[in-house]
């Protein structure tokens, strides 16, 4: 069966790494054709490929790299189940922001309630979700999913959404994207109007993403510069001189543990995107270790000591 193959291919990758370590350089990059980025969802379209599935037309000729853009695509598509089956896609939402932040391939419930399940997922590690450079079998629990979707490839279906804005297009929803586009530093004006200068700007970021060059902006493109925003707006957070301390949850958080893994954190912490005790520890140790005032709060200071300011 179809999505038996699936599973034997995803299974034969497992303890498959980054080569060298933390550099997000890997055979299915490489396939993709966009070697050393963030790798999970490249990994499940490598997965789908080699099981005879490509998920091409998707965001690229060969499947998806950004995670929202494949959530936007399946609901689009009216693909999205809350009954998974072995095989389907899922997608996760770590810190409850309504974004999808990491993908793996739905392998089995775990339990009669089916509140945990098996997936196997690359670009992961007990210490980071999504960026731990392994490919790996991983428990889950059904709170931390965005969505299940089953792909239409499996049912013989490859085509795209229809554009959801282009040329001629005003109104709100243009001002949104005009707004993230600015932010991610294209220079255009945000006037709701989507003329030629948008269309240009599109096309730009689009090729950027070896996307196909439309300057129309689908459901696929639009996940792609949601999820770019968001990225780079967690991490600009970070060099704004803002505080951080426990009990605070969020992008900004998840990427503090991040810099503070590769800051040497004993033990690693779990990057869940909470400030809880295990975050508040490896905080103090840090501001002790660089001689700050250790408060456990994330300030100016340590943010600049963390090489983020």
């Amino acid at each position: 069966m179809t999505r038996d193959k699936i599973i034997e291919i995803a299974k034969l990758e497992l303890g498959n790494t980054e080569i060298p370590a933390n550099s997000n350089k890997t055979k299915y990059g490489e396939w993709y054709g966009m070697n050393g980025v963030a790798w999970c969802a490249i990994f499940v379209s490598w997965v789908y490929d080699k099981a005879g599935l490509n998920l091409g037309l998707m965001q690229t000729a060969k499947g998806y790299h950004h995670c929202q853009s494949a959530h936007n695509w399946f609901k689009n598509k009216n693909r999205l189940t809350s009954n998974p089956q072995q095989g389907d896609i899922v997608l996760f939402d770590w810190t409850g922001d309504n974004w999808s932040d990491h993908t793996g391939v739905f392998v089995k419930w775990l339990n009669p309630a089916k509140t945990e399940f098996l997936s196997i997922e690359g670009n992961t590690s007990i210490s980071d979700n999504s960026n731990g450079g392994l490919v790996m079998e991983r428990r889950r629990r059904l709170e931390s999913v965005k969505s299940f979707a089953s792909p239409e490839v499996l049912d013989g279906i490859i085509e795209r959404p229809s554009s959801i804005m282009q040329v001629g297009d005003r109104g709100s929803h243009v001002v949104d994207l005009q707004k993230m586009l600015q932010d991610l530093s294209y220079t255009l004006l945000v006037d709701g109007w989507f003329g030629q200068e948008t269309e240009k700007i599109v096309k730009e970021f689009q090729k950027e993403q070896l996307m196909p060059v439309t300057g129309k902006v689908d459901d696929v493109c639009l996940g792609a510069i949601q999820e770019e925003y968001k990225n780079k707006i967690a991490k600009s957070k970070l060099i704004t001189g803002s505080f951080l301390k426990a009990g605070d949850a969020g992008l900004a958080v998840v990427e503090l543990q991040k810099v503070l893994n590769k800051n040497g954190a004993n033990p690693l912490l779990l990057i869940d995107g909470q400030f809880g005790r295990a975050t508040t520890k490896a905080v103090k140790d840090f501001q002790k270790s660089k001689k700050l005032h250790v408060d456990g709060v994330v300030g100016p200071q340590t943010w600049k000591a963390l090489g983020l300011n």
